[in-house]
């Protein structure tokens, strides 16, 4: 990322990486039914899915997992059946842990991590943020997390405001340091390997690419508006 960018274009940078985010949320929060998987598979069909665009051929695969998965007399009773073991830890209980940090990490529901997580919704404006979904840590809580940073951060592009998008994109870089990453990809890998059904085995190897793409991606963002901010700080001491 070396052109210029407007701050409309990181605007929408920003804005796609606030749509895959709660895309996934939504993937692995709400329930496999008709309404929902109609949506998905409408928004999955205008994904390019060439072998060079980041996570095109994962969202290809997961595409024709689920369209798959809808053709069947029991497609729809085999994923409900599927998520719940995979993310309530229900029926692998003794081999997979429930689908939150502290639980897959091994450590307390009161340890310093999970106050850490709530500490970093605080931070954000976002007092008790996902309350209703259980504790804090859970997976979809995280991954909504990560929508909502993004969508500020475009905001901030959509207003020029570059020191504000930075400091978004800063809390997004620390919560996939200390949180995300440092769980999920190994705890998809695994979910991956103990899916029963195409459509979620798809679905936690595109959730574990997309987290470390998105690293890389704000690696490539916060070097550019480093640059623009000392750029604009230099003509600033110019003017005085």
């Amino acid at each position: 990322m070396t052109e210029r960018l407007t701050g409309s274009e990181l605007a929408d940078v920003a804005g796609r990486r606030s749509s895959t985010w709660w895309l996934l949320s939504r993937l692995v929060i709400e329930q496999p039914q008709d309404t929902w998987l109609d949506e998905l598979e409408a928004i999955l069909a205008l994904v390019d899915v060439g072998a060079s665009t980041p996570l095109g051929p994962e969202s290809a695969e997961l595409l024709n997992a689920l369209r798959s998965a809808r053709s069947e007399e029991a497609g729809l009773t085999a994923l409900a059946v599927d998520r719940t073991s995979l993310l309530a830890g229900v029926m692998h209980k003794k081999t997979l842990p429930a689908p939150y940090e502290s639980t897959v990490l091994d450590l307390p529901m009161n340890s310093d991590l999970v106050i850490d997580v709530t500490e970093c919704y605080r931070e954000a404006g976002l007092e008790d943020f996902g309350r209703e979904l259980g504790p804090p840590d859970f997976l979809g809580t995280e991954l909504r997390f990560m929508a909502l940073l993004s969508y500020h951060e475009m905001q901030a592009h959509q207003a020029d405001d570059a020191g504000l998008a930075a400091q978004w994109l800063a809390r997004q870089r620390h919560f996939l340091d200390q949180h995300l990453l440092c769980w999920l990809p190994t705890h998809c890998e695994r979910l991956s390997k103990m899916a029963k059904t195409p459509f979620y085995a798809a679905l936690f190897t595109l959730l574990g690419q997309a987290c470390s793409l998105d690293r890389s991606d704000l690696d490539q963002v916060a070097h550019f508006l480093a640059h623009e901010l000392a750029v604009d700080a230099v003509a600033a001491e110019t003017r005085q």
